[in-house]
This record gives structure tokens, sequence and C-alpha cells, in this order.
């Protein structure tokens, strides 16, 4: 059925984003530098598929789970979810590390921020917040009610995350791939 796909693709793309930030958690830990060098790739997949994915949440998804007696859990994945972006923003802003050097794109750096550690950052929260999601908010729902949701975010045009309607799609990206 519709709803089923949409619902498999919604709860697809949380899976998608966690063993992304688990990936990027494992690698910084193991090498800054190796880490560091996800930079691009990552700030692609977080303006790209992370950004619509939150913005479908946060326009068709919650509005709905707060009719469900949701609203603080909403509130928090919120907050979540501009935590991210601005964590994207600082990650943009850094071009080479400690150097105190602007790289060729012209962006000014924070001075004294690890590339690396900011991705470790950014994995770490990007994990903290689809296991909240996960945990605390999904299950909340029976299958049936998660079904009637995707109903009625089609009936309120909200089908996906592009211009045009349509069901949440496409696998996340994997930074570095």
């Amino acid at each position: 059925m519709h709803y089923d796909r949409m619902l498999a693709e919604l709860f697809g793309e949380e899976d998608r984003a966690r063993e992304m930030a688990v990936r990027l958690g494992d690698i910084a830990r193991t090498s800054r530098e190796a880490a560091a060098a996800e930079r691009a790739s990552l700030l692609s997949f977080l303006r790209g598929p992370i950004e619509r994915h939150f913005v479908y949440e946060e326009n068709f998804i919650f509005p709905k789970l707060v009719e469900h007696d949701l609203a603080e859990e909403v509130q928090v994945a919120v907050k979540q979810h501009d935590a991210l972006r601005a964590l994207a923003e600082r990650l943009a802003s850094v071009t080479s590390g400690a150097s105190g050097a602007s790289g060729a794109s012209g962006a000014s750096e924070e001075p004294g921020q690890d590339i690396g550690g900011l991705v470790f950052d950014i994995a770490r929260a990007l994990l903290h917040h689809t296991n909240f999601e996960g945990d605390y908010i999904y299950p909340e729902l029976t299958h049936d009610e998660w079904r009637e949701l995707m109903r009625e975010t089609l009936e309120a045009g909200g089908a996906g995350h592009g211009a045009e309607p349509q069901p949440p799609t496409a696998a996340l990206p994997q930074p570095g791939s």
C-alpha cells in the first residue's frame, strides 16, 4: 500500500542517517584527519537530504504528532534540528582546522576549530537525534496511526521532501561516497 511505502521510506531515512552518524563517529574516533576529509560530503548531506527530511517533519509530520499529544517530544526534536543546523553552519565556516588559514572558498574560519572534532560532534548530535525520535516519538503511534498520519500528510500537500508533492524518497547518501 502507498502509505506503507511512505512510512517505510520515512523510517528508512532515519535508519540511514543513524548508520551514517555511527560510521562518521567511528571515523572521527579513529582519525581526526579522516573525519575532516568527510567535511564536504557531510555538508552536502546536511544541507540536502537531511534538511529536506527536517523540513518535511517540521511542516507535515510534527504538527500531526502534536495532535497526538506529543508536543513536548516534538519541541525537543525541533531543538535538535536547530542544533544540527547550527553545527552545519559551523562546519561550513571552518576551512582548515586550527591553522587559521582561509580555504580556497574564501569562507572564514573559526579560530582553533578542529574540523575532525566538529564532524564527531555532528555525528554524535545526529545519532542522539535519530535515537530520540526512534525511542520517544515513533513508538508512540501504532502502525495504523502512522498510516493515517501518512494519509493526512498527503491531504495536507506534504507528500515528500521535494518542491512537488511526492512521498519521501531516495536513500540518504553516505559521506565520502
